[in-house]
């Protein structure tokens, strides 16, 4: 995908965006920044900006993503921020709302809204994946030679090794949870992923520094749910499944602790 919007040097992303790794090549905001200068000097009465969003869309208009029944993550996010079919069948996407609107996206992926499928490279099928997945994966943005892509990514994989392949997400289940914006919005969500990683790498510092003396799962959830607003229980739960697996404190996964 095309940025619409690059960050005027490299780290140049602001605080919230701290933890997503994204890297610009100066080349490619120099060649950008010719071909603007160049796009101005023509009379055609139209912003740089527009004659490059145009250019943007014109190089994916005679491959249309929009009716295809599976989509890409990229198409995804391109429909969530706006809601139209030209969104989805460009290549442009505006990187200042991507930030904000992946939370939400992860949200629904957690709570099963969605259909996602993803091969990997052990089995190349593609398989319908979980709910649970999202409590261990997390969508990332990495910008490359000046391209954007979206991919999920483990906090526990080395090296940015990424584990799922071709995800693709159906498209039906993407129009019923954001419909068409001259439909009635779905209300967002309150459970949001930040909420449910941050949970996460709480439970995995208690579990790591008493794992044999687990804290009962009652107490915890409702410590949870006043320290992480827009934390549900039902995504406390995935973070304690989660947290148990990453540290292995089986200790805090007996019978007797469960609420």
């Amino acid at each position: 995908m095309i940025p619409r919007h690059l960050h005027s040097a490299v780290g140049g992303a602001s605080k919230e965006h701290s933890e997503v790794q994204i890297q610009i090549d100066p080349e490619f905001l120099r060649q950008r920044r010719l071909r603007k200068e160049r796009l101005v000097t023509q009379p055609s009465g139209r912003t740089a900006e527009e004659l490059l969003l145009d250019f943007d869309r014109s190089i994916a208009r005679n491959f249309p993503s929009f009716p295809d029944r599976m989509w890409t993550l990229g198409d995804t996010v391109r429909w969530v921020i706006e809601r139209t079919p030209a969104a989805v069948n460009g290549l442009s996407i505006d990187e200042e709302r991507l930030f904000d609107i992946l939370p939400e996206i992860h949200a629904a992926l957690s709570d099963g809204e969605i259909s996602v499928f993803a091969n990997t490279k052990a089995d190349p099928v593609p398989r319908e994946l979980p709910a649970e997945t999202w409590s261990v994966y997390e969508l990332v943005v990495e910008e490359k030679n000046g391209m954007i892509r979206i991919f999920p990514l483990s906090p526990n994989s080395a090296d940015y090794e990424q584990h799922l392949l071709n995800v693709r997400v159906k498209r039906d289940s993407v129009l019923r949870r954001w419909p068409a914006s001259s439909s009635a919005p779905t209300p967002a969500r309150p459970t949001t992923a930040g909420a449910e990683n941050q949970c996460r790498r709480w439970l995995v510092a208690m579990m790591k520094k008493a794992p044999t003396q687990p804290t009962p799962k009652a107490a915890a959830l409702e410590e949870a749910l006043a320290k992480f607003p827009g934390l549900s229980k039902r995504a406390f739960d995935r973070a304690w499944s989660a947290a148990i697996r990453e540290t292995d404190a089986q200790k805090w996964a007996a019978p007797g602790r469960r609420s």
